[in-house]
């Protein structure tokens, strides 16, 4: 009876069981690497600085603030690609274990029966 429950489970709400943890690991990935607020803020200056600009230094406050952008762009576009890998590396992991997840209780009756028949 433990065993059909446990099969029961395993065939059904197993299945909802990992698709529900992989979703809730992208969720993590999303909110670790703050990607909205990566999004949103893509263009602005690195941590906010920006050169103040007076009629004597406006050519170089405006090469400033560009190079500040530009930083800022640049360290975004970074931690986008971190996110991305990382988005990939689950969705990797969740295919494996939502394909593996039918054959695990079959392998943990071949596995040693294939040892036992090995011999060696």
């Amino acid at each position: 009876m433990a065993v059909m429950h446990l099969l029961s489970w395993w065939y059904s709400r197993g299945w909802s069981w990992i698709l529900g943890r992989t979703k809730d690991r992208l969720g993590s990935i999303a909110d670790t690497f703050s990607v909205g607020t990566l999004l949103r803020t893509m263009f602005s200056p690195w941590k906010q600085i920006q050169s103040p600009t007076t009629f004597r230094t406006f050519i170089q406050s405006k090469v400033d603030n560009f190079i500040l952008r530009f930083v800022g762009f640049t360290v975004r576009i970074g931690m986008l690609i971190g996110a991305l890998f990382s988005f990939i590396a689950v969705l990797a992991v969740g295919l494996v274990m939502i394909i593996l997840w039918p054959l695990l209780p079959l392998l943990v009756v071949l596995l040693p029966i294939m040892t036992l028949a090995g011999g060696n």
